[in-house]
């Protein structure tokens, strides 16, 4: 029973390169991999040419890696790629449920390597069964991610990311190197061997360096010293230093001085003759080897290699790459100095194992579980984790996972290499104590999340594509992205802001398309913010995290559209500009606190345009009597009579040319809206044309008592069409859906989310509720869909009982999609 699934080798090849957004971008990230560091790398020097030899004019020192501190342990990371047999790597050699399921493809016990009474080494694992009787090995061993995946691709991509539940926009190994280096220059902080540079150590920040597992054919001759060719080296550098910051010539000479500077540091690292085994990785670990001997300043090596997918021939294809595994490990440490022995930690990956019943040609499938191996001097050798028991699985039922892989990696993290698991992979990760001992050096990381306070501020318009607010006068095309200043626009500071509360309007595109709201310079997540429709004005507010250049970027899917964006307040980074006391946020349960057609805060009536009705606020739905800055509302219009907008602001101040939503004949539309409160407790809400029924449930306020802000790159928890969060199927009528919230770096503490909610197609129109998880569900709606379109709104979730929430939906089916901006702690 083979899975359908592309093969082990495209996996790995689509998440060998990093997000871009345009294909036709070039920055040095990208540059450094199209030529050459992505191609084979290491371009070396010729015989004889030395990285001492300091005479070439411009050659940057700098660039190289310095040496790593005393104390600092180095990670070697080995993928095996396509699912290793677990059971046939740690044998269960008494177990006959295992001989029973596995068949002719079971190890005999007499066989294998024993390790202890129960369980035994495969053969071929000469060199492991030494470091175990060492105390030097250890088995991790039932490693999975809790939410199984038999897909190479998407099971790799956790792996590789450390995040089993989001949209991999960087690596676990790479989001440690940003923090490692916070922000510094270091071509060698990283290094994966091989001809590609792996997602795992991808970061938002850095990328490892790949070098050949070859002495490459390219290199820089020893002529380099005089001629054309040293011309053409200034030359190369004269345009990296010489060009306007931001220009292409800058961009292409800076990668490639980064290339000549890398070819010189690696000039030494393989010798002229090569001396390097035939098989790929035998050869990748020992150059690993050699690059930890030149002391370029590595923190993390990886490489991998495959296949280990045998749905068929499994007793040849497995031995066989055991074999290669073995002679790799064996070969890297008869590399490696002695001085360095001490300094390094080995460790295995897999995407999944395989499953314990084989199949009908010698083979089996793909698995949920598996150990893995850790080497060191420091490891505590011997058995850790669970080993899944085989009694009572039918054919094709996998073993259950009892260690989740990131806490494999978290144990790594903090255990070995000094610290930053919670940054890595979000808190509550557990340490397995693999090691007796780590480096004493302590990595200092930035915190965790930038939290801040929210600043109310009466609304303001920054960015309108009609008429040039913000600085364009242009529809923003099919797969763009613009950048929108927050920071220093309008009463926003020019620093110390770490998010916005911002109401996005999509304005009449011809086709239908979504729009993405994400912070600069980060990737850009596969989520969306505003699902714009034909020739309809569609809003939808957000609370986007601000980039370091103090802006957002907007990406257009399709079509063109014309885009405003209206803030209502800032978030200010702790230790800021001073919010005063008011800034923290209070989340409640949804409460209706407005609502003309019953007369629920207002007179019974439709409220006509132009005509501004004053709303209290204080006091009511949960809201503090006193002590207020601003409250978070759901408002929704109700079959207006016109096409319009309304307006919210507070009390006493003058109305703004800003739309807080904007609505359309005969429909319901809700938006959310962060409104700062008047000095008589109340805000003024105003429709534009025809008439109106309004409702306003509140959710939220903000108040010296509450919560600190904490913006996140978009992060997509619930999707049913593919079963992240949830089973993968539509939501009927009348069903919840209970969403854990906490945890994959939402910190159990934390009493509110902002997520953006988003409803895909309803088969008839229904509203939906989000509320807190233990309590009852409320009289009030958190999106309104009409049948067969796709809408979202922005929604603030007070967190409920186990960090879970509740989604609601009242008729019809409906796919349902959550996507985390911001929570709240």
């Amino acid at each position: 029973m083979l899975d359908p699934d592309i093969s082990t080798a495209a996996a790995l090849r689509h998440l060998s390169v990093p997000p871009s957004d345009d294909p036709f971008a070039l920055d040095r990230r990208r540059f450094l991999q199209m030529v050459g560091l992505g191609l084979g790398a290491g371009m070396l020097a010729a015989p004889g040419a030395s990285v001492l030899d300091l005479t070439l004019p411009g050659l940057d020192p700098s660039a190289w890696g310095a040496p790593i501190g005393p104390a600092d342990g180095i990670l070697v990371v080995v993928g095996l790629y396509g699912g290793n047999d677990g059971l046939n790597t740690v044998v269960p050699v008494n177990d006959g449920h295992y001989h029973d399921q596995h068949g002719v493809l079971a190890v005999p016990a007499g066989d294998t390597l024993p390790l202890d009474a129960d369980t035994g080494l495969h053969p071929e694992l000469t060199e492991f069964k030494s470091f175990w009787d060492a105390g030097q090995l250890a088995i991790v061993e039932g490693v999975g991610h809790l939410r199984s995946d038999f897909s190479h691709f998407a099971s790799m991509a956790k792996w590789m990311s450390g995040r089993p539940t989001t949209v991999p926009d960087s690596g676990w190994l790479g989001r440690w190197t940003d923090g490692y280096l916070n922000g510094d220059k270091d071509l060698f902080a990283a290094v994966e061997v091989g001809n590609s540079v792996p997602l795992h150590v991808i970061g938002q920040r850095s990328i490892a360096t790949s070098v050949a597992p070859s002495r490459p054919d390219f290199g820089v001759p020893r002529s380099w010293r005089a001629g054309a060719d040293l011309s053409l080296f200034r030359a190369v550098r004269a345009m990296a230093a010489g060009t306007p910051t931001g220009s292409w010539e800058r961009r292409v000479g800076a990668a490639q001085v980064d290339m000549l500077d890398v070819a010189a540091s690696l000039d030494s690292v393989v010798p002229a003759d090569g001396g390097l085994s035939g098989t790929e990785i035998v050869a990748k670990l020992q150059v690993a080897a050699r690059l930890i001997n030149a002391n370029l300043g590595l923190r993390v090596v990886t490489a991998g290699f495959g296949d280990f997918d045998s749905h068929a021939g499994q007793p040849f294809q497995h031995r066989t790459r055991l074999r290669e595994l073995n002679a790799a490990v064996g070969e890297f440490y008869r590399n490696l100095d002695p001085r360095w022995v001490g300094r390094v930690t080995l460790m295995t990956f897999s995407e999944f194992g395989r499953t314990s019943f084989s199949n009908d040609g010698l083979g089996t499938d793909h698995g949920s579980s598996a150990p893995q191996f850790v080497i060191g001097s420091t490891v505590r050798g011997g058995f850790h984790g669970q080993r899944p028991s085989l009694a009572g699985l039918e054919r094709w039922q996998r073993m259950p996972s009892h260690v989740d892989f990131r806490d494999y990696y978290a144990s790594m993290i903090d255990g070995w290499m000094g610290g930053g698991s919670e940054q890595v992979l979000g808190s509550g990760r557990r340490d397995l104590g693999l090691f007796s001992s780590g480096p004493t050096a302590e990595v200092t990381f930035p915190p965790t999340t930038i939290r801040g306070e929210f600043v109310g501020i009466a609304p303001e318009r920054l960015y309108d594509t009609r008429d040039g607010t913000g600085g364009r006068t242009a529809r923003i095309g099919p797969g763009e992205t613009v950048r929108i200043k927050i920071a220093g626009a309008g009463s926003v500071p020019t620093d110390g802001v770490a998010a916005v509360a911002v109401n996005l309007t999509s304005i009449r595109p011809v086709e239908e398309t979504f729009v993405t709201a994400f912070p600069s310079g980060q990737s850009r997540p596969g989520s969306s913010t505003v699902n714009p429709r034909a020739g309809a004005v569609v809003p939808n507010a957000s609370i986007v995290g601000v980039g370091s250049d103090g802006s957002i970027s907007i990406y257009n899917d399709r079509s063109d559209v014309h885009l405003t964006a209206d803030v209502s307040g800032y978030f200010a980074r702790s230790g800021g500009p001073s919010t005063g006391a008011l800034g923290r946020m209070l989340p409640l349960s949804p409460s209706r606190i407005l609502d003309t057609r019953e007369g629920v805060g207002a007179a019974a009536s439709t409220v006509a345009g132009g005509q501004a009705l004053r709303l209290v606020v204080l006091g009511r739905g949960g809201v503090p009597a006193g002590g207020v800055d601003s409250v978070a509302l759901n408002l929704l219009s109700i079959r207006p009579t016109e096409d319009g907008w309304v307006t919210a602001w507070p009390t006493g101040a003058p109305e703004p040319a800003t739309a807080s939503l904007s609505y359309r004949a005969g429909r319901v539309i809700p938006n959310l809206t962060v409104c700062k409160v008047g000095a008589d407790g109340t805000i003024q809400v105003r429709p534009s044309h025809g008439t109106v029924h309004l409702v306003a449930d509140v959710v939220g306020c903000f108040t010296s008592a509450g919560a600190r802000l904490a913006p996140v790159a978009p992060a997509r928890l619930l999707d049913t069409r593919s079963g992240v969060g949830a089973r993968a199927a539509r939501v009927g009528p009348g069903r919840e859906i209970v969403l854990r919230v906490t945890g994959n770096g939402v910190p159990t503490e934390a009493t509110a989310v902002a997520l953006n909610v988003t409803a895909v197609r309803p088969s008839v129109q229904t509203y939906l509720t989000v509320y807190p998880d233990g309590e009852s569900r409320p009289t009030a709606s958190s999106l309104n869909p009409d049948p067969g379109e796709v809408s979202a709104n922005l929604v603030i979730a007070k967190v409920g009982a186990g960090g879970r929430i509740r989604l609601f939906n009242a008729n019809g089916d409906v796919h349902l999609l959550a996507d985390l901006t911001a929570y709240f702690v």
